[in-house]
């Protein structure tokens, strides 16, 4: 049985293996011709079985991979995807309850918070963005809010003003 385990879940839980990993999940190792894959930031959601992982590929942009932890510690990566946006929101099931999920690049460092209004349900999560290019941030979503995703995103500076559209067309010119 622990064989099985190690099998399903071969990942150490640390950047490098991660990076490994990322890189050989369907066939990822040539995105662009770019064998160059970095990791931006790996957090544990909580003290749940879910990681997630944030990455540039040169060239390629933005991707982010979700990944569970097996009873060896060690983890699997269960959703890969690109990134689309500045800014991304998700709702992530865990065993320890279900989360909203923020991800997102702030290379202007003017992004300090992000509200997500959920669009069918009257709820709205008001996030600090950490410091720094990348950041992953997470909250808990209340047992009551039925339908966690989707929702409006709105990026604010640090007086409070909406910055979202400056943010998507400054973005636009860096690209």
């Amino acid at each position: 049985m622990g064989g099985i385990e190690f099998l399903r879940y071969p990942i150490h839980s640390n950047a490098k293996d991660v990076e490994e990993h990322i890189r050989k999940w369907k066939g990822m190792g040539d995105i662009n011709g770019s064998k160059k894959l970095d990791i931006r930031e790996i957090q544990k959601i909580s003290s749940s079985d879910t990681y997630v992982a944030l990455f540039t590929i040169p060239g390629s942009g933005e991707g982010m991979a979700i990944l569970k932890e097996g009873w060896s510690k060690r983890l699997r990566i269960e959703v890969m995807t690109k990134m689309n946006n500045l800014v991304e929101y998700d709702d992530i099931h865990t065993n320890k309850g279900t989360y909203a999920l923020f991800l997102g690049k702030n290379p202007s460092k003017q992004i300090h918070r992000v509200k997500a209004s959920l669009v069918n349900d009257n709820y709205t999560f008001d996030i600090k963005v950490p410091k720094g290019e990348y950041f992953i941030s997470y909250q808990p979503v209340p047992k009551y809010v039925e339908k966690p995703f989707p929702a409006d995103l709105i990026l604010l500076n640090n007086s409070g003003d909406d910055i979202t559209v400056k943010e998507y067309m400054d973005q636009e010119l860096r690209e």
